[in-house]
């Protein structure tokens, strides 16, 4: 006798299980791909990003009276305090890709990554002679100097009362620096930062200071830095508020400290602003604009905008922050860099 063999047709409760368990299987897939490519590649984008929007802090900074604007054609405009000629009215010509504002004394970093310097060097802190070498970066204290070099260890010259510029200069695999009045940071490629210097506030401790940080900015005696995820941590003295221990929650892409205050610059372009505000260097209600980086000097500060202009507020006793039209005027009449060229 045949044997009937025919499969019976699937009843449609059968069917409905065979696509839930289908699309329950697709969906699983989908997620662990979000989970295990997606999300680290869109994390890893936005942090390139988060760090390429902190370096183009090194076009424009603040020093204690003084402030220095890279221009798009490479040279240094200079404004303010001028003193022991650290912010000489005529500018700087040069082929220059980052710049940085001490206390009384200028550096700024050429395209062949030599460093040129100017201003006070009472304490060897601006040697008139370019210091050579094969810099990336530079940061300016009070009276100290500093300079990321392409191998990733850092250069120091100046005062070194406290230890903040060691002339042996700190081995490391670093990719960023900072010189407040008399400590130093330095981030690592691991996102940690190294600290040296003067600590009586706690704002360079001896161990590394532990995180995903991108950038890092230095002030009198607190330092800041921003976090992989766009939050600021901040350590080191409090009294105005410019550091509190509890950091700062936002979608931040660069960080600049003052003496007493601090600004974050978000990623849509305005500018948070905490700490001392007595000559309105940091309004608690912040400052709109269409910004890519900020600098904090003394009591004033500063940001530029995306069109190259800049913007700034605070303390202007020496036209360290113009607000008057006519001079603003004068200093947007040429644009000013507003993306680096290495780092």
């Amino acid at each position: 006798m045949p044997v009937d063999i025919r499969v019976p047709p699937a009843s449609a409760s059968h069917n409905h299980n065979n696509h839930m368990l289908l699309r329950d299987n697709a969906i699983a897939v989908w997620l662990d791909w979000l989970v295990t490519v997606h999300r680290p590649r869109r994390l890893a984008a936005v942090q390139e990003r988060r760090i390429r929007r902190a370096r183009a802090n090194a076009v424009i900074s603040a020093g204690h009276s003084h402030t220095l604007a890279l221009r798009a054609d490479g040279s240094v405009a200079c404004w303010g305090d001028n003193e022991f000629d650290q912010a000489p009215p005529a500018g700087v010509e040069g082929d220059f890709v980052a710049v940085a504002a001490g206390y009384y004394h200028s550096l700024a970093l050429r395209a062949d990554g030599s460093v040129a310097c100017w201003g006070r060097n009472g304490d060897g802190q601006a040697p008139p002679a370019d210091v050579e070498g094969d810099f990336v970066a530079v940061a300016a204290g009070d009276k100290h100097s500093l300079a990321l070099r392409a191998d990733g260890s850092v250069a120091c010259w100046g005062d070194n009362e406290f230890d903040q510029a060691p002339p042996a200069g700190v081995e490391g695999d670093f990719v960023a620096v900072a010189a407040g009045y008399y400590h130093s940071l330095a981030l690592r490629a691991d996102g940690s930062v190294a600290c040296w210097g003067r600590n009586g506030d706690g704002q360079a401790p001896p161990a590394d200071v532990e995180g995903d940080f991108v950038a890092v900015a230095a002030g009198d005696k607190h330092s800041l830095a921003l976090r992989a995820d766009g939050s600021v941590a901040c350590w080191g003295d409090n009294e105005f508020d410019q550091a509190p221990p509890a950091g700062v929650e936002g979608d931040f892409v660069a960080v600049a400290a003052g003496y007493y205050h601090s600004l974050a610059l978000r990623a849509d372009g305005s500018v948070a602003c905490w700490g001392a505000n007595y000559l309105d260097q940091a309004p608690p209600a912040g400052v709109e604009g269409d910004f890519v980086a900020v600098a904090a000097g003394g009591d004033h500060s500063l940001a530029l905008r995306a069109d190259g202009s800049v913007a700034c507020w605070g303390a202007n006793t020496f036209g360290q922050a113009p607000t008057d039209a006519s001079r603003l005027g004068e200093l947007n009449s040429t644009r000013f860099m507003t993306e680096v060229r290495i780092l």
